[in-house]
């Protein structure tokens, strides 16, 4: 073993290995290069701790957001853009998905509106392209058009008149406080029904009849049913006489359920 260790000793002598230089020796024979390149390595070695660390946290939080679908609720409230709507519907399920669009339609503070319009437009055209039960059954509860025993015409115009609304079916008074008015033009076997419009509501006899305009008017066609099954609506949103828009929705029935399913813009009044 002694023997072992005296060639071992002598190797390292003859290499110049037998004595550590001091701290005071390595820092004298460093040069610009060598500082610069031991910096790169303690900043690189500092980013690298830092995002390890920070990616850990992520993953920590978004998994307990998504332990069970009440908390990620609860993380969607406040802030409705935590999820791609996709990824808000396989998470959540289409009942829950229901409670979230429900609570959206009762926000009123600007910021948080901004954010959720384009993922509730989204959730609305996810849940109608399904043909499964529980997300039809969601959007005819989020429309309030379950009540077979109601008219399909009536069921038709309120979901259309929530798919642009919201369940608050509101739209602002104008710059004056004139409130807003639904105008309803009818077919004449049509029953007349509730939409629970917050507003004046105006039944028209025919889209020619005259009214003055005063303040924002939202104007709902007659129902036109391509099939049993299939009908469509145009509704036209005027917020002031320069602000609005024209649209025509298409709309089928499944399980005894309208759901919209198409909505097209028409650019031309």
């Amino acid at each position: 073993m002694s023997e072992s260790t005296n060639r071992f000793e002598e190797l390292l002598r003859r290499l110049g290995l037998d004595s550590m230089p001091t701290y005071q020796q390595l820092f004298e024979s460093m040069d610009p290069l060598s500082w610069t390149l031991v910096l790169l390595l303690t900043g690189a070695v500092i980013l690298g701790v830092f995002f390890t660390l920070n990616t850990r946290y992520s993953f920590h939080a978004f998994q307990e957001a998504e332990a069970t679908p009440d908390v990620l609720l609860a993380r969607l409230k406040q802030d409705p853009t935590y999820l791609t709507p996709p990824s808000i519907i396989s998470r959540l399920g289409a009942e829950t998905t229901l409670q979230l669009l429900e609570y959206g339609d009762q926000v009123t503070a600007g910021q948080w509106r901004s954010m959720w319009n384009r993922v509730r437009e989204e959730l609305l055209g996810l849940l109608s392209s399904q043909h499964a039960f529980g997300p039809i059954f969601a959007l005819a509860n989020y429309y309030m058009s379950t009540d077979t025993e109601e008219p399909d015409s009536m069921r038709i115009r309120r979901t259309a008149l929530i798919h642009k609304l919201g369940q608050r079916r509101q739209l602002e008074p104008g710059a004056d406080g004139m409130l807003a008015q639904l105008r309803l033009v009818r077919h004449p076997a049509e029953q007349l029904g509730e939409l629970g419009f917050d507003g004046p509501t105006i039944w028209l006899e025919s889209a020619e009849d005259s009214m003055e305009v005063e303040g924002p008017i939202i104007q709902m066609g007659t129902v036109r049913f391509d099939t049993v099954d299939r009908a469509s609506v145009g509704i036209t949103i005027q917020r002031t006489p320069t602000v609005g828009g024209n649209f025509t929705m298409q709309m089928e029935k499944r399980n005894d359920m309208w759901v919209v399913v198409n909505e097209q813009v028409n650019w031309e009044p």
